[in-house]
């Protein structure tokens, strides 16, 4: 049975008024005991407030949504928890929505999220090649007037809210790394090189071999699309090119290079050293356990949810863009050939 403003007059012996002034805030002459009485009341009877009812007297939702790629990959599923417990903090809720890569789709969540009111909305950048579609829906979410904050994007035109990691460190320390064990002929599995993050990361990896003063081989670098797939395919693609290390720019295609080797009886790391990126859950119980570099994914959707909150609470608010750091995880698969 729901309960209402009078089940919690009756119980306290005042009048529902009374009860309405205290649950809504409002300004009054009630005595801060009988105020604790009807608050203390209403939760422990379960009291919840008539969604409609709040959103008609405060033009908000207290709700945020979140478009995401897919769900499945650890990856995305950190950031849709991090922002999910900081909501849940704040008495927050949170859409989330998955795109499946396809710019109409996301185009269609974002209306209907418009029209469920959202207060926010945060947006992960996508591999998908359609990549000028998915810069108008951030111009439609905009349009729209919802705060929106993008995961791993700082490229977009128009002054926005960010959260992002320093791609450009990862890629040279993962270099860095395959360089100070004897490694000179790396294979790169980039991401797409529009993505701003890919191309980061690739910069990074071309000043490690430049600062160790080994000549760019574009040769070894395979342009995947972040998936499993295309890193089983990119070691059909560079096997030729007689690499001792691989650096793929995601774990997923990192497991994608193990199965791959496997097929050309190359060993990791005795015949091959291998090093991807995000340290997602698997990257530590495979064997052997993957060398990565650990991305707080977890801590960037949590920011990306209070500072949209916040935009919501101070519409005046200026964009803030937020780096986070980034950490090499050594583990069993890599190994010194010096």
């Amino acid at each position: 049975m729901k309960i209402t403003i009078k089940d919690i007059a009756a119980a306290v012996g005042v009048s529902p008024a009374t009860v309405s002034l205290v649950l809504n805030n409002r300004p009054s002459r009630i005595a801060e005991e009988t105020k604790e009485r009807i608050k203390k009341t209403a939760e422990e009877l379960g009291y919840k407030p008539n969604s409609a009812a709040v959103l008609l007297k405060t033009q908000r939702s207290y709700t945020l949504g979140l478009l995401i790629p897919e769900i499945c990959n650890d990856y995305y599923g950190k950031y849709a928890k991090g922002m999910e417990d900081a909501c849940q903090a704040k008495g927050w809720s949170t859409f989330f929505c998955t795109t499946n890569n396809n710019p109409e789709k996301e185009r269609q969540y974002i209306e209907t999220l418009h029209a469920k009111n959202v207060d926010g909305l945060s947006i992960v950048t996508t591999p998908s090649n359609q990549s000028g579609l998915f810069s108008g829906n951030r111009d439609l979410i905009l349009s729209y007037g919802i705060p929106m904050v993008q995961m791993d994007m700082t490229d977009y035109h128009k002054p926005a809210n960010a959260v992002i990691s320093d791609h450009f460190k990862g890629g040279y320390m993962a270099t860095r790394h395959l360089l100070s064990l004897g490694h000179t002929r790396i294979a790169f599995i980039t991401g797409p090189q529009f993505l701003e993050g890919s191309s980061s990361r690739l910069r990074g990896c071309q000043q490690a071999m430049s600062d160790a003063g080994i000549p760019w081989n574009p040769s070894l670098v395979f342009e995947g699309n972040y998936s499993y797939e295309s890193g089983y395919a990119a070691i059909d693609s560079l096997i030729s090119q007689k690499f001792t290390a691989v650096f793929a720019f995601n774990d997923l295609m990192a497991y994608g290079v193990y199965n791959s080797l496997e097929k050309y009886n190359l060993h990791i790391p005795d015949d091959v050293s291998v090093v991807g990126y995000d340290d997602n859950f698997t990257s530590a119980i495979i064997n052997p356990p993957l060398t990565t570099v650990y991305q707080p994914i977890y801590e960037m959707g949590k920011t990306a949810a209070e500072i949209l909150i916040h935009a919501a609470e101070q519409p005046d608010t200026e964009p803030v863009v937020k780096e986070f750091d980034l950490q090499l995880i050594v583990r069993k698969s890599t190994r010194d050939i010096r």
